[in-house]
């Protein structure tokens, strides 16, 4: 329990979910300085560099270890299913070494060995993409740093950087390690790919208190405005910081090191029951398979050969051979599917995964918001109002044609036409460095520029999407002001004179213009916008109605309120104010320094203007949509609390009421931090427990540590987490979590390796559709495994009656992998495209502890229900082909063991037809080469003075038929001079009085013939004719299998014979298993087109909605005529061509089964949630 309360440690024993233990940020720079014994103008010296880099090791990041890409494959090799096919392909090929007359069973093997070659490959290509994870860290790691040692600047590699070096650096750069500021002008860094904050932050020499911060309280090292981080970028200004970490010591380390430790799910719930279900198959299968294999060798029914060769085939009916190759294409046609959505699915196995989520720990930026910054809200004339963000100028037509129209917060839209906003937007767009990016192609310096004014009467022009240069908050301001008039062309009016760029100290950025529009053009005008209280600060006056009015303590509280309101939205505010320049001509040498030569105050204030990285659009719809399917949202950002909860707000993530009542809240770092420094680990649980047990949660100003530690205890809670994130702060999280989702568009590289699924359009409302696209794989699997396992009654059924009541086998092995391997796969793959039944995201999300994808519902309607009648309908078929070839029902029993191995010798009734039936001898053993088909029935007596003697005493047959076993087996097969010698003479006088007693079984054993012909040929005694001793069949024994009756001749094709024909017999049976196989197929289409729907009527649902379905069901037709009709698969597969009238034996069954299963699904829909439901619903 200790993982997810902060408390556990990775190998190297350091505890990465703690903050990185930075001080440097918190002392002074002499104290700093100090610490590292390092002056800013010396630097490090060569000595203690190379000391630090003993103690400190190199500035890289350590790679993880990474398993070789053969060893990964051969262990797709280890898995209990793989091992099992395997085994069951060498034992065919031990079995065809034995026995190599049946060549089935090297197809059988081949075919196995392929299978697990096939699906091993596929499954090697789908785990090797997690060996590329830290090479998006590579990529992230500087090349160059400007250090200062011995008193001397030079560059080096970044690799080479020590803690205690003095680095300078300049916009532009990439941050080398983790720095603590002691020199700064205008600086500002992008850690964006950190926190997830959506401007350039600010840094600064000393440490500021963020706002809003705990008074007393200690602030974070990622909070801290004096410290600059491995990897974030310089966005403006420059400067020079000391080295505090380097490596896998700098807040990037500890990330890296978290993304390696973070396991995350090892086997999504899908695979682990389908795992669990082949497992328990397999033990079946191979106890079964066991089982009847020492039934056969224990009572002597079949040789080794034979029964080697049953046990595989118990193995193989009772195992989905298909059912994983079924599921992977199933997945990676749903993960096709899920790329018309916008994700892009890289671990298959996490697509169902993603319907079972109960929370989604969304990052804020770039997935529910915009990531850029938009003009919101303004205030002038002592109103709050909202300002569209249109894409064009039709759309802005469109949203300002309704003034009266309310926003989010009541507030009415702005009005362009007056004349206070009119110099609102004046100082908006002339005192902003912001230019729009228009260039055709960016590689081409000579590619033409868009005409801006053209394109935004285009109704596909998106203005909000075109880039732009300066930061986030200038780049706003002209896209606001973009839609009130075209900004080139307004700024023409308004040239430049001079202007001071915006820096921390001042906070407010001023630009002094030639007003073209003026009624006094030769008067400059200032214009300045900053931060409100600055700005507000330089005025003394303030515009209403166009008016300039002195300001007064009222219009000073008007001003706080607004501020205020807008800050508590999370809005970034600004202000903005202008003041004629009178007394000072157009060519006046303005400077400001060393001082400023013109003055900055007396200024007219104009108003507010108010941005934010405003919600995407359909994000709020979407957050309902998993509000009423019983997801929960939680909002993760490293962003301001205030922020967090506004956005939070508006899209329905934190409703205000929810709050209000409690059972919503706003969880901060600082709140997980007080958590992780609980002295038990109990009472950490209870706190985290506490947190969790909210409706509705936003978490604010988190570290990468903290969404791991999100994401674990959300697990530890029972819930399937699935984690979006675009930043490196965002990897670990999404290693982690049961479903990662990184940013198609701003996700890093190292977001894009950890996460299982990439939002091509960085949208929230795309997760939800893959959420229901998860869900609806769901059902369809369940649908396709109830379609594959209902072909397992029918094949493993002819098995067990085989050995357990002799019949003829219905199926051969090899038809078997036809069925699972061909007819099969096609039609449940076909089910991955079926359309939902109902509104999948009305309802709560799979309990994958409960509500398992194979349960025993589905097994029950599967094996008891589909799978026998399935079977009942291709043994009718089976039998009936049989009866056909002359074999009726009843002479079926005892007989199947031994049906291709001997022929059969029957008796027949008074009106001709056959009687009884059974076997006679076995082939002789050893080198005699007489009868090893079966002996032939003499047809009459020895030729009077010849030697060719038409009756023999040896053979098991008279010219009156079969002699039947009432004296045993020896007495009919093993009949020898030997054994004739052994007679006594009661035995002979018993034999001799039942020859004339037709109801005598005894009658044919010692006919007046054989006594003759014993006598001729083997005389009295060995001692009078000695080699008489070798003559008949010595040893010879009885065919297993029913016994042959008294008088019994051979039958095949309708008739009574005195020769046998094996070869009939067998064609017999391979034509009646044809039937067996056509009608099973024909019973699984049905089945197929039944299970297109687990509740509603296929009237209701429709048939032609899924056509890869409806190809499916004309492949399979095909594959089946193939299969009987094509001459050399006849040979591979043990096929025969069938007669009409054998094709359409299932049609009553087929018709059965669909009424069946009409009324099972009536009842479902009539009766819900009664017992009936719980036994007909799977």
């Amino acid at each position: 329990m200790g993982l997810p309360c902060g408390s556990a440690k990775a190998k190297d024993g350091v505890d990465r979910r703690k903050d990185i233990p930075i001080e440097e940020h918190e002392q002074t720079l002499e104290q700093v300085f100090g610490k590292h014994q390092v002056t800013q103008a010396r630097g490090l010296t060569s000595q203690q560099v190379a000391d630090n880099r003993a103690k400190h090791g190199w500035n890289r990041l350590t790679p993880p270890v990474i398993t070789p890409a053969w060893l990964l494959y051969l262990y797709q090799y280890t898995n209990f299913f793989a091992i099992l096919l395997i085994v069951g392909g060498i034992l065919c090929f031990i079995a065809y070494g034995l026995d190599q007359s049946d060549a089935s069973n090297l197809y059988l093997g081949v075919v196995l060995e392929a299978v697990v070659f096939i699906s091993s490959t596929f499954s090697y290509y789908q785990e090797a993409k997690s060996n590329a994870l830290m090479q998006g860290f590579k990529n992230m790691v500087p090349k160059k740093a400007k250090v200062v040692r011995d008193g001397a600047t030079a560059i080096i590699d970044a690799a080479e950087l020590v803690p205690g070096d003095v680095v300078q650096f300049q916009d532009g750069d990439q941050v080398p390690a983790d720095l603590r500021v002691v020199d700064a002008y205008n600086l500002k860094v992008d850690n964006s790919s950190l926190t997830g904050e959506s401007e350039a932050q600010d840094r600064t020499v000393e440490l500021l208190i963020p706002h809003g911060h705990k008074e007393g309280a200690k602030v974070p090292a990622i909070e801290a405005s004096n410290l600059m981080f491995f990897s974030t970028i310089i966005v403006s200004g420059h400067g020079t910081g000391v080295v505090v970490g380097t490596g896998d010591n700098t807040v990037m380390g500890q990330i890296a090191g978290l993304t390696a430790e973070s396991g995350g799910e090892s086997t999504p719930p899908l695979i682990r029951e389908i795992n669990a279900f082949i497992k328990w198959v397999s033990i079946v299968a191979i106890l079964l398979g066991l089982t009847f294999l020492g039934v056969g060798l224990g009572l002597g029914i079949q040789t080794v050969v034979q029964s080697l060769v049953y046990c595989i085939s118990v193995i193989v009916a009772t195992v989905p051979e298909g059912l994983l190759c079924t599921l992977t294409v199933a997945l990676a046609l749903t993960a096709k599917r899920m790329h018309n959505v916008s994700m892009l699915v890289k671990n298959l196995q996490g697509v169902e995964t993603l319907g079972c989520t109960t929370v989604i720990a969304s990052d804020k930026t770039g997935t529910l918001t915009q990531n850029r910054m938009t003009v919101q809200h303004c205030w002038y004339d002592d109103e709050l109002r909202d300002i569209p963000a249109p894409k064009n100028s039709v759309q802005y037509r469109s949203m300002m044609a309704d003034r009266e129209e309310r926003g989010f917060h009541g507030w009415r839209k702005f009005e362009p036409e007056s004349a206070t906003f009119t110099w609102l937007h004046k100082v908006a767009t002339v005192c902003n460095n912001s230019e729009f990016m228009l260039s055709t192609n960016s590689l081409d310096p000579a590619a033409p520029l868009l005409d801006l004014a053209v394109e935004m009467e285009r109704e596909d022009f998106n203005l909000l999407n075109l880039q732009c240069t300066g930061d986030a908050s200038e780049s706003g301001l002209i896209k606001m002001c973009q839609a009130v008039a075209d900004v080139k062309r307004y700024r023409e009016k308004f040239p430049k004179l001079f202007e001071i760029k915006f820096n921390s100290t001042n906070k407010w950025q001023l630009s002094i213009h030639k007003d073209l529009t003026s009624a006094n053009p030769d008067v400059p005008m200032l214009v300045l916008k900053g931060a409100p209280e600055k700005v507000w600060a330089l005025c003394d006056k303030i515009m209403v109605n166009g008016k300039a009015v002195p300001i007064t303590q009222e219009w000073r509280d008007k001003f706080q309120a607004a501020y205020e309101k807008l800050g508590s939205l999370g809005e970034r505010v600004l202000g903005f104010a202008y003041r004629d320049m009178d007394g000072y001509a157009l060519d006046y040498a303005w400077s400001e320094k060393p001082e400023r030569n013109f003055p900055t105050d007396g200024l007219t204030f104009c108003g507010l203007l108010s941005l934010m990285d405003p919600p995407r659009d359909g994000v709020p719809d979407a957050v309902a949509r998993c509000k009423r399917g019983s997801i929960r949202v939680y909002m993760v950002t490293g962003d301001h609390p205030i922020t967090a909860k506004a956005i939070a707000n508006e899209i329905g993530i934190l409703d205000e009421e929810v709050h209000k009542a409690g059972r919503g809240t706003v969880c901060t770092g600082d709140d997980i931090r007080n958590i992780m420094e609980l002295p038990t680990e109990e009472e950490q649980i209870a706190a985290w427990d506490k947190v969790l047990a909210h409706e509705q949660i936003v978490f604010a100003r988190v570290t990468p540590a903290h969404k791991l530690m999100i994401v674990e205890n959300c697990q530890r809670h029972g819930h399937i987490v699935t984690v979006t994130g675009d930043g490196v702060n965002d990897a670990p999280a999404l290693k982690k979590a049961n479903n990662g989702v990184s940013m198609g568009i701003a996700g890093k590289d190292v977001s894009k390796e950890a996460a299982d699924m990439i939002l091509m359009d960085d949208n929230f409302a795309s997760i939800v559709n893959g959420v229901e696209e998860g869900r609806l794989i769901f059902d369809n699997l369940k649908k396709s495994i109830m379609y594959t396992l209902t072909s397992k009654p029918p094949e493993l059924i002819p098995f067990i009656l085989w050995v357990a009541a002799d019949f003829p086998l219905a199926i051969s092995t090899i038809l078997i992998l036809a069925i699972d391997l061909g007819t099969d796969m096609l039609p449940a793959i076909a089910l991955a495209y079926e359309t939902k039944e109902s509104q999948i995201m009305l309802r709560p999300p799979r309990d994958a502890n409960k509500d398992f994808l194979v349960d025993v519902p589905l097994l029950i309607i599967t094996y008891l229900h589909f799978g026998v009648l399935q079977a009942l309908a291709a043994f009718w078929a089976f039998v009936i082909a049989l009866n056909d070839f002359g074999y009726p029902p009843h002479t079926l029993l005892r007989r199947g063991l031994g049906w291709s191995l001997h022929p059969l010798v029957c008796s027949q009734d008074g009106d001709g037809t056959v009687d009884d039936c059974g076997f006679g001898c076995a082939k002789p053993r050893g080198d005699v080469p007489y009868c090893e088909d079966g002996c032939f029935i003499p047809t009459g007596t020895n030729t009077t003075g010849g030697n060719a003697w038409r009756v023999d005493p040896f053979i098991e047959f008279t010219p009156e038929g079969f002699r039947g076993f009432g004296a045993g087996s020896d007495a009919v097969c093993a009949r020898t001079c030997s054994w004739f010698w052994g007679l006594s003479d009661t035995t002979k006088a018993t034999w001799r009085a039942a020859r004339n007693d037709t109801a005598s079984p005894l009658r044919l054993i010692f006919t007046e013939q054989d006594e003759a012909l014993f006598n001729q040929f083997c005389g009295d005694s060995a001692s009078t004719n000695a080699a008489a001793a070798s003559f008949g069949f010595p040893a010879r024994r009885a065919a297993s299998g029913a016994r042959a009756p008294v008088g019994g001749r051979y039958y095949w094709d309708l008739a009574f014979h005195n020769t046998p024909d094996l070869r009939y017999q067998q064609y017999a049976l391979q034509s009646a298993q044809t039937a067996y196989f056509v009608t099973a197929v024909w019973c699984k289409i049905m089945n197929v087109l039944v299970t297109k729907t687990r509740k509603l009527s296929i009237f209701q649902h429709g048939i032609r909605n899924n056509r890869f379905l409806l190809v499916a069901v004309v492949f399979e037709c095909c594959l089946v005529v193939l299969l009987v009709y094509v001459p050399f698969l006849n040979v591979v597969f043990n096929t025969q061509p069938l007669y009409g009238a054998h094709w359409v034996l299932g049609i009553p069954w087929i018709l059965f089964l669909f009424c069946y299963d009409e009324l099972r699904k009536l009842l479902i829909r009539r009766y819900p949630g009664t017992l009936l439901e719980k036994v007909l619903y799977y």
